[in-house]
């Protein structure tokens, strides 16, 4: 058993007669580095280490946190979320999660050997390498605002006085880059990033390059005539509306009314042919482990099978106040937190096409590149979706004009129903959890131009 493993136990073992003690422990090398004009601009590596402790007793729960382990402070951070405990609102629903019937299988590929004997100047190397290549496109590329390389190392152990006991470790690397290219009085932006489990497997010439296209590509954008037209989802922002739509699947939103698919399960809210999956253990997604933050196993759930709502998102306290088990959806930002419902890996399964596909099949739309505005004009509660959109007019389903300065706009479930196609060109957006995006055409939304 690791240092790590026996810390957790430790903490679980701390538990009275009447209560359950529920140990969440970390450990974590973290490196990050900013390069601006050729120099490093910032640079930070740290190694925090963790334990997050919560108490569980006659339906109430209580939480504490420590970065001090030493024995004294561990009795002190198990009475600290005792005392808080018996100063919560009691809710029958509340427990721990059960323990195994047997352990979880192990999930592949969420450690890139190689990681630990990265040096930092390789790092640094990688970082003044994407501003490089991010600059040097296109002279019109008047400055890089950031080029940023990041990673991370950790170590997760869980026990509970219930009986679970794990751990695992995981990888991450990722780096993005932000070019302003600037045309007359023109200057537009553009962003582009990438994530893996190793330095190895990102490519800072393609993230640079990607960067600079972006930018370079809505120079001389220009608003276009109002009215109905298709749109087609750029990958990044395909994931970005999954993002939204993310927070009303989960079982909790659902039950406090935040939730704009509430009373919907077993309806068709989507296009026949579409299938929505959260899936914890799917390789290559960045969210992916073998148990979530209640040490429940992780697993495969149907949230739509073609367009018909089958399921929600939930931990353990959520799927109680149903009757029902968790669906490994248990998250936590960090050691420093409880855990909370939230999706894990979730995507739209692609209906066979390639991109190119896609594109040709849209015929005249609308292809966004990117969003603005999505926190104040998308809406997972009532499902208004307005937002501001960058991107191309496609003709014949080739790339055309440049089109800034838009608004798109329809109710989510009408997105949902009206998507056509899915390409098979999926990437991982890792926000607050991860959202699969891949090119996604949508028959029909209105488009507020000149």
């Amino acid at each position: 058993m690791s240092d790590l493993q026996k810390l957790a136990a430790s903490l679980a073992g701390r538990a009275q007669s009447s209560e359950e003690v529920e140990a969440f422990v970390t450990h974590e090398k973290s490196f990050n580095v900013k390069v601006y004009s050729g120099e490093v601009e910032s640079l930070s590596s740290a190694e925090p280490r963790g334990a997050g402790v919560r108490v569980v007793s006659g339906g109430r729960v209580g939480f504490a946190y420590t970065t001090d382990l030493g024995e004294q402070s561990l009795d002190q951070l198990v009475g600290q979320a005792r005392d808080n405990a018996a100063h919560s609102t009691p809710d029958e629903a509340v427990a721990l999660a059960p323990a195994w019937a047997q352990a979880p299988p192990e999930v592949t590929g969420l450690v890139d050997d190689a990681h630990a004997r990265v040096s930092s100047d390789d790092k640094v190397s990688f970082a003044l390498e994407l501003e490089r290549a991010t600059r040097s496109l296109d002279p019109r590329i008047r400055a890089v605002e950031e080029a940023v390389y990041s990673d991370s190392d950790a170590e997760i152990g869980l026990a509970t006085s219930t009986g679970i006991s794990g751990l695992y470790r995981r990888t991450d690397a990722w780096c993005y880059s932000m070019a302003i290219a600037t045309e007359g009085d023109d200057t537009e932006i553009g962003f582009e990033f990438d994530l893996a489990r190793g330095i190895a497997a990102l490519d800072a010439e393609a993230v640079g390059r990607a960067a600079a296209e972006r930018a370079l590509g809505v120079l001389g954008a220009a608003k276009i005539p109002s009215g109905r037209m298709p749109v087609v989802f750029e990958p990044y922002v395909a994931g970005q509306f999954l993002g939204v739509l993310g927070s009303a699947l989960v079982g909790e939103a659902v039950q406090k009314g935040r939730s704009l698919l509430a009373g919907r399960l077993g309806e068709q809210i989507a296009a026949p042919g579409l299938t929505m999956v959260d899936d914890g253990r799917r390789e290559g997604a960045p969210g992916a482990a073998p148990w979530d933050a209640e040490g429940v196993p992780t697993g495969r759930t149907e949230v739509i099978s073609k367009g018909v709502l089958t399921s929600f998102l939930y931990d353990t306290t959520s799927a109680r106040r149903e009757g029902r088990g968790s669906t490994g959806n248990a998250a936590r930002g960090s050691f420093k937190s409880a855990p909370h419902p939230s999706p894990s890996n979730l995507a739209i399964d692609s209906t066979g096409e390639s991109r190119s596909e896609v594109l040709e099949r849209a015929g005249r739309a609308l292809l966004v590149e990117d969003f603005h505005g999505v926190h104040s004009g998308a809406n997972p509660v009532t499902g208004d979706f307005s937002v501001g959109a960058t991107g191309r007019l496609l003709e014949g389903g080739t790339p055309a004009q440049a089109v800034k300065e838009v608004t798109i706009a329809a109710p989510m479930l009408e997105i949902l129903k009206g998507i056509e196609a899915v390409a098979s060109d999926l990437r991982w957006l890792p926000f607050g959890g991860s959202y699969g995006g891949a090119t996604t055409l949508v028959a029909e939304m209105t488009v507020a131009g000149s």
